[in-house]
């Protein structure tokens, strides 16, 4: 059910994203999801399932949703290097130390809105 309550999240911002202003039919949902994200940890058709009843009913009605994994940078305090990291971790790939997540970016944004004409 967690699933749900976030899909219906990212259908209500597809929605006031959208307005009254755009002709033809969602096809497709792209968001931007942090490598960190527990969002990348749920099953992608649980996700997909989730999406398309939350999207009942709405302009989102009928999309695809499509996830798009994004790096996060990350530091090593041991080894003291920079790393970007693709997937949940906790230790460096390096050394074995724990690392420090860098830039604090959002977890999920709409990347792209993709409108049949």
């Amino acid at each position: 059910m967690h699933e749900l309550h976030l899909m219906a999240q990212v259908v209500k911002v597809v929605e006031t994203t959208l307005g009254d202003t755009v002709d033809g039919k969602l096809s497709t949902v792209r968001l931007k999801v942090s490598a960190l994200s527990h969002l990348l940890a749920h099953d992608r058709s649980a996700l997909q399932t989730a999406f398309m009843l939350a999207a009942r009913g709405t302009k989102a009605e009928g999309a695809t949703l499509e996830l798009i994994p994004v790096p996060c940078n990350a530091w090593c305090p041991q080894c003291r290097r920079d790393m970007s990291v693709t997937q949940s971790q906790e230790a460096c790939s390096v050394c074995g130390g724990p690392l420090v997540v860098g830039s604090i970016e959002p977890e999920v944004v709409i990347h792209e809105l993709l409108v049949k004409q």
